[in-house]
């Protein structure tokens, strides 16, 4: 038994500035999945297409060197397209494989992706890694595709459903995901970092994002001892000493963050790392123990400078007064800090006079900022006042699986396309109750120019901040 775990390509976009980024970080579901089934006796590969920019030519040939029994494919939205295309290159190549495609996209449109697509014979809905496994049974004639659960299917020409797969409690007991699959290309393409994660989860539930809903509600985490293992493992056989804590909030239980970093340093682990939080669950304490273990990065998903859209539209339960004390801290613990922001919510108005006075190159001199309360530009203004390292800016984009997509009428939002390539959170796809998409796509290119602005302008800061403790240690 033979399965081809394939991460698929990302479309070329031919708009200067933007696409996908260069970052390469290989990608842990399928990593996790060929680990499971390794442990099982199974033969799995993995063909990284998106990370080493492999053209459907590439993965023919890795579909005829391996001739698989299963081709399993992996997207998010933006790839849709493309996962598409690898399936019905793998059919015309081995036709007589199952071709099964999972991820956050397809879990919540199965029966549409079938329907569409008559080349794919199965959809994996949310985690995979015990169905894959049970999928590799049905084609050896074990079980029937009716008894595994958290797939759809196709039987005499109707779409079938089994049950949702319940979630696994238990994280520890999967294997370490398998590196050992990942290419030495990897380097050549400039990985710098290795990718990790610790928990599963989140009870949050953000208007724009399906997680709560892809991996259940409920914080599921490893064990401190399991988490560092693994990262001892990477060190000690890969080399790599710096990691990225993928996890949606990683300082969610901060006894659990507080005892992963203090095994780290028990550990002597000489890493550094980056990791994404809310800025409701940091506290000095907790950055110290960071700090000391080696985290230099924090991500925070502030979203939005309107107090009203973060408590009304988001959902998000955090104040900007928290984001403002987070940051803050984070800075007194020597770790870096990002804050990412996302425009185009219902109720957010344009501001013609604000653009031009910006290209004006006046910005925070003479215009009166209390005037942008309410438009999309009040991000801009609390961005600078939030005070972070870096800043990012993202377009509100009704992904499948969120409440943004599935109430998108009632929340005032008009979704203008399903061209699913435009989905990469840098391409306008809907308008709202008070904004035109070229009003939104304008705001957008303004704070792109602005945040590089404030980005370098932050850079020389944090340098000066990094000499000042470097002289004091000395």
């Amino acid at each position: 038994m033979k399965v081809l775990l394939i991460n698929a390509p990302v479309p070329v976009i031919n708009i200067p500035g933007m696409g996908f980024g260069k970052v390469v970080s290989p990608p842990l579901g399928i990593s996790y999945i060929a680990a499971v089934l390794e442990e099982a006796g199974v033969e799995a590969a993995i063909c990284d297409a998106q990370n080493l920019k492999m053209n459907l030519r590439e993965i023919g040939r890795e579909i005829e060197m391996l001739k698989p029994d299963i081709v399993a494919i992996s997207c998010f939205t933006a790839n849709y397209g493309e996962a598409q295309k690898v399936a019905e290159l793998a059919k015309k190549i081995v036709p007589q494989a199952m071709t099964v495609i999972g991820g956050p996209h397809v879990s919540f449109t199965a029966g549409k992706t079938l329907r569409e697509t008559p080349s794919i014979d199965v959809v994996v809905r949310g985690e995979g890694e015990q169905t894959m496994l049970e999928l590799t049974q049905v084609v050896e004639g074990k079980i029937s595709l009716a008894e595994v659960a958290g797939i759809t299917y196709r039987f005499r020409g109707a779409v079938v459903n089994t049950p949702d797969r319940p979630v696994l409690d238990d994280l520890d007991s999967l294997p370490f995901p398998a590196r050992h699959l990942w290419p030495d290309k990897y380097i050549q393409r400039g990985m710098r970092e290795v990718p990790i994660i610790t928990s599963r989860g989140c009870p949050f539930g953000c208007v724009f994002c399906s997680t709560s809903r892809m991996a259940g509600p409920v914080f599921r985490a490893r064990s401190p001892q399991n988490v560092v293992d693994e990262l001892q493992h990477v060190v000690d056989d890969l080399y790599f000493d710096r990691f990225i804590f993928n996890d949606d909030t990683f300082t969610l239980d901060n006894e659990r963050a507080i005892a992963i970093c203090d095994a780290i340093v028990d550990r002597g682990l000489d890493i550094t790392w980056a990791c994404s939080a809310r800025v409701d669950t940091v506290n000095k304490e907790l950055l110290s123990h960071m700090s000391d273990a080696g985290c230099d990065m924090i991500y925070y998903g502030v979203e939005s400078g309107n107090q009203e859209i973060l408590d009304r539209f988001i959902g998000k339960r955090i104040t900007l007064e928290q984001a403002r004390r987070a940051v803050k801290l984070t800075h007194e613990a020597g770790i870096v800090s990002v804050a990412s922001y996302i425009i185009g919510f219902p109720g957010e108005r344009g501001d013609k006079e604000f653009q031009a006075y910006l290209k004006r190159g006046e910005y925070g001199t003479t215009y009166d900022l209390n005037s942008l309360r309410g438009t999309i530009f009040e991000s801009l203004v609390r961005a600078k006042e939030v005070d972070s390292d870096q800043a990012q800016v993202h377009l509100l984009t009704p992904f499948p699986g969120t409440r943004l997509y599935d109430e998108a009428d009632s929340l005032g939002v008009k979704i203008l396309t399903e061209e699913w390539w435009r989905y990469n959170l840098q391409l306008p796809v809907i308008e709202t109750n008070t904004m035109s998409v070229e009003d939104i796509w304008s705001a957008y290119r303004t704070y792109m120019d602005e945040f590089d602005t404030y980005n370098n302008i932050r850079h020389e800061r944090r340098l000066k901040r990094m000499r000042r403790r470097m002289e004091a240690k000395a």
